[in-house]
């Protein structure tokens, strides 16, 4: 089935009449929403979409990271909720997140924390209410799907960024209020080593996020538009072979076709599985090479403790030699 025929058929996912009739492949002629940038004295509502925080102490130094940067904090109804591996039933995650659009003292959202339970929470999800109540959403892992679909559904430019769990270091707090409170065009440059695949300068729409779940989205309706754009990748636990055969995947379904540039951020706690092997560098090196493009790996978009802030779908150049990428157009309005 051609993924036009997807979004013809797709009311059960409350996607808008105004999406369904962009004839086709919403990421090829999609009206691009900003939302509003953050400020001091606004309230940051946080949110379970996916998996459980453990240690509750963790809810108390979410509200004081977010406290000493000038925010007010709301917690989700249902943030502490446990059911199995996820933070609560489908329905209360998906209640959350409704809600924190809907609701007009809520100026930004952010996820606690990743795992696995996004892509459960699609069909039960207001995007035609998320269109029309444009928020800043920062999350990443199992967020990439939240990222993906909602740009496909709505427009929404959400940001690849930190979680509430996250270790909110000085670089991601840089670029976090850079990119989401000042309105820059930032010039991002990792704090750590970026090896190069192949050097050059290119321009193109930022679009990506965590490997595995990124290969998930594959035959989906929210599986993204790449041409033409800057593919961005990280992932956790992850031995070479399997990027191997995740990147593989990507080639196979096209995902890989007409890129401008190419960035992979870390593999956390990624080992070389069974002997004998090849590294990631290696891997890299042999899906990237043959494209031809400006590539680099390593930069800090990570499971780690320093993360860009990176807004899906908009405009940014990579300079490969200097291991930079720079946002072309300011992400917030």
């Amino acid at each position: 089935m051609k993924r036009s025929d997807f979004f013809k058929s797709a009311g059960a996912l409350a996607i808008s009449s105004t999406l369904i009739g962009n004839a086709g492949n919403v990421f090829n002629k999609p009206l691009r929403i900003k939302p509003k940038r953050l400020k001091e004295g606004d309230t940051i509502g946080l949110v379970a979409p996916a998996g459980i925080i453990f240690d509750g102490a963790e809810f108390n130094r979410m509200r004081s990271v977010l406290e000493e940067m000038g925010f007010k904090v709301k917690f989700g109804k249902h943030v502490r909720k446990r059911h199995g591996y996820f933070a609560g039933e489908d329905e209360e995650r998906a209640e959350d997140l409704n809600r924190m659009f809907a609701d007009e003292d809520v100026n930004g959202i952010i996820a606690v924390r990743g795992g696995w339970g996004c892509a459960r929470i699609l069909p039960l999800l207001d995007f035609e209410m998320i269109r029309k109540n444009p928020k800043v959403y920062s999350g990443f892992s199992d967020n990439t799907t939240l990222h993906l679909a909602i740009l496909a559904y709505t427009g929404l430019v959400t940001f690849h960024g930190p979680m509430g769990n996250s270790a909110w270091s000085d670089l991601t707090r840089k670029y976090f209020r850079e990119v989401l409170m000042d309105g820059k065009m930032s010039v991002m440059k990792s704090k750590s080593e970026v090896n190069k695949i192949r050097g050059g300068t290119s321009r193109g729409s930022l679009i990506g996020g965590n490997l595995s779940i990124l290969n998930t989205s594959l035959g989906t309706r929210y599986q993204p538009e790449t041409k033409a754009g800057i593919l961005f990748l990280e992932d956790i636990g992850e031995p070479s072979y399997k990027i191997d055969r995740k990147l593989t995947h990507l080639r196979e379904a096209g995902m890989m076709d007409d890129l401008t540039g190419f960035v992979f951020g870390k593999c956390t706690n990624c080992g070389h599985g069974p002997q004998p092997t090849f590294t990631l560098e290696q891997v890299l090196k042999k899906h990237i090479e043959p494209l031809g493009i400006p590539a680099i790996y390593g930069a800090d978009i990570s499971h780690e403790d320093d993360n860009f802030t990176l807004p899906m779908g908009l405009q940014a150049e990579l300079n490969a030699d200097k291991g930079t990428i720079t946002l072309l157009e300011e992400a917030v309005k």
